[in-house]
């Protein structure tokens, strides 16, 4: 009993301490990782989102890769407008006519 104890011990330990040197060893981190988009350019972002949208595009029949790619191309998106706006959220004018807002009125 106090051998199979120790054995877990010592198996934890080693996973602990594996974990924490991938942490601190400074490599880059896994491509697509939030990590990565975080400290990626702009053109590095642009061209890899051409060869995600390249690869979706000859998806074919493989439905499941096709969504996987399509999610990563939202998140390129998503980070590229995000980088544009500032951060900000873009919204459209408000404009206030007789009926209410946003209803154009060609004068």
């Amino acid at each position: 009993m106090n051998a199979k104890k120790i054995i877990g011990i010592g198996v934890g330990i080693a996973a602990t301490g594996y974990g924490a040197y991938k942490l601190l060893s400074g490599k880059e981190p896994q491509k697509y990782s939030s990590k990565w988009f975080d400290t990626v350019s702009d053109e590095v972002l642009n061209a890899e989102r051409e060869v995600v949208r390249k690869q979706y595009c000859t998806a074919g029949d493989d439905f499941s890769l096709a969504v996987s790619l399509q999610n990563l191309l939202n998140r390129f998106d998503n980070v590229l407008s995000k980088r544009a706006w500032g951060g900000e959220t873009p919204h459209g004018p408000s404009y206030h006519r007789e009926h209410g807002y946003n209803l154009l009125k060609n004068d």
